[in-house]
C-alpha cells in the first residue's frame, strides 16, 4: 500500500478546527509525515514519555483513538 504525503497546508488548514496548540501543531504534523516518538522527541531535546504525553492530548483534542486514525484526518480533507 502506497501512503500519500500529507503537505504542511493541508496539515494546517485541517488542524485548525482542533484548537491545538503550537507545539501540538509541529508535533502532529511530524506525526503525519512518519516520525517516530523517539525521533520526535530526539528533534526537540524532551523525553519520549513528554512526546507521548503531548500525543494523548492530541488525539483527545482531535477525538481518534491513535496515529492511523489522526492521519486519517488530513487524508479525508481532499
Amino acid at each position: 500500500m502506497i501512503e500519500r504525503e500529507i503537505t504542511k497546508i493541508q496539515y494546517l488548514e485541517a488542524a485548525q478546527q482542533y484548537g491545538f496548540t503550537k507545539r501540538e501543531l509541529e508535533l502532529g504534523f511530524l506525526k503525519v509525515s512518519g516520525f517516530s516518538n523517539r525521533r520526535i522527541a530526539y528533534m526537540f531535546g524532551i523525553s519520549e514519555q513528554t512526546v507521548k504525553n503531548h500525543f494523548t492530548h492530541i488525539y483527545e483534542k482531535a477525538w481518534v483513538p491513535g496515529r492511523k486514525e489522526f492521519r486519517e484526518l488530513f487524508l479525508q480533507e481532499e
